[in-house]
């Protein structure tokens, strides 16, 4: 596991922390942030509060940091910050978050399918504007936490906690 990752692991767990089930979560009960269906999906079979740190790492390196190409990206903060969106909101959001972003920045489009593809992979890595970049994805992020919280009552007890966070990072 490189280093990058190593470090957005970290951050996450500073977030994320250990067994949840709250009962406004439409995710249902998650340990280090990792939901059931992800656990299953991944072959874990026992209880949600019995999974291992080492589980979670493991899964989140292959799905979310190999599988998404984030270690493909060039700049640290960006890597650290779609691993983190992906953890959060899953990874076609995020990584429609970053296309969307990458557009704002530049002439040069490209499609915001969700994949992080060669083009998106290219586009990014030659983005002479990666603080931009980064601001940018925080931004979609604390929009989609507001849309959720005007849409819906139950994710209301969630929004300061997630604001806030993203205003942390950012300042960072």
């Amino acid at each position: 596991m490189d280093n990058i990752f190593k470090k957005a692991f970290e951050e996450v767990m500073e977030i994320e922390g250990g067994y949840v089930n709250h009962k406004d979560d439409p995710g249902g009960a998650t340990n280090f942030g990792i939901t059931e269906a992800v656990a299953r999906r991944n072959g874990y079979e026992g209880d949600m509060r019995d999974l291992k740190l080492h589980q979670a790492r493991d899964i989140y390196y292959h799905e979310f940091w190999l599988d998404q190409k984030y270690n493909k990206i060039k700049n640290r903060d960006v890597a650290i910050e779609m691993f983190d969106q992906a953890v959060n909101m899953g990874p076609g959001r995020a990584n429609r978050n970053l296309q969307k972003s990458y557009n704002l920045l530049s002439d040069n489009k490209i499609s915001v399918d969700g994949a992080i593809g060669p083009n998106t992979l290219r586009a990014v890595n030659h983005c002479n504007k990666p603080v931009g970049l980064f601001n940018l994805l925080n931004g979609y992020q604390i929009m989609h936490y507001i849309n959720l919280a005007e849409n819906s009552q139950k994710y209301r007890s969630f929004i300061r906690g997630w604001v806030n966070k993203r205003i942390e990072i950012i300042r960072k």
